[in-house]
C-alpha cells in the first residue's frame, strides 16, 4: 500500500484523539460509484463503523474511497484559514470522478 503522508502542519493542526478522515460523497444517480472525496478532521470516537485505516494510524477513509485511494500515495496538508483548519490532499479536484472512470492519477 502506498503511503498517505502528513505535512508537519497537518500533524500540528490535528488536536487529540482526532484523525484525518476521507469521506465518499455520491454525485451520480444512476452508478454508485460516482462521487468526490472529501478530507476533514473526525475524533476517533465518531469514526464510522466501517471506516478503513490508511497506512498510518491517523488516516482513515470510507470503504468507497478506501478503494479507489489504496494504490495511491497522497499527501495531506492544513492550511490555516483563520480559526478554521482546512485541509487538503495533492489529489486533482477531479480525481474521484478520474477514478470512476477507470483513469486513476
Amino acid at each position: 500500500m502506498p503511503p498517505i503522508t502528513l505535512t508537519p502542519a497537518a500533524r500540528e493542526a490535528l488536536h487529540d484523539e482526532e484523525v484525518v478522515f476521507f469521506d465518499w460523497h455520491v454525485t451520480g444517480l444512476c452508478c454508485a460509484d460516482a462521487g468526490e472525496f472529501s478530507v476533514r478532521p473526525l475524533r476517533r470516537s465518531r469514526l464510522p463503523r466501517r471506516a478503513r485505516r490508511l497506512g498510518t494510524d491517523l488516516v482513515y477513509a470510507h470503504p468507497t474511497a478506501f478503494a479507489h485511494l489504496a494504490e495511491v500515495s497522497v499527501t495531506v496538508d492544513c492550511r490555516p484559514l483563520w480559526r478554521w483548519r482546512r485541509f487538503t490532499t495533492d489529489l486533482p479536484p477531479d480525481a474521484g470522478l478520474r477514478f470512476c472512470l477507470g483513469r486513476p492519477v
